[in-house]
């Protein structure tokens, strides 16, 4: 399982987000940590402090993700 860590802005958005979304937001990036290789495919053609993107959809929202492999670790911002 990967250690999950998100961004300051991650969390102001979080709180804004209904309550029902939030839970499946949550939900889906535990998900996640637990099974990191649906990960793949990072996006393409990203500037290079963007290298390893990777966009998540979670209903009408998007997570975009950061995966460390060797660290283990799954950065997280919406």
């Amino acid at each position: 399982m990967y250690r999950v860590v998100t961004t300051q802005q991650f969390d102001e958005d979080f709180r804004q987000l209904d309550h029902d979304v939030a839970v499946r937001v949550i939900s889906k990036i535990e998900w996640l940590s637990k099974n990191p290789e649906v990960l793949r495919f990072p996006l393409k053609h990203m500037p290079r402090d963007l290298k390893g993107l990777h966009k998540y959809r979670i209903g009408d929202y998007r997570v975009l993700l950061w995966v460390d492999k060797k660290e283990e670790v799954l950065t997280c911002t919406l």
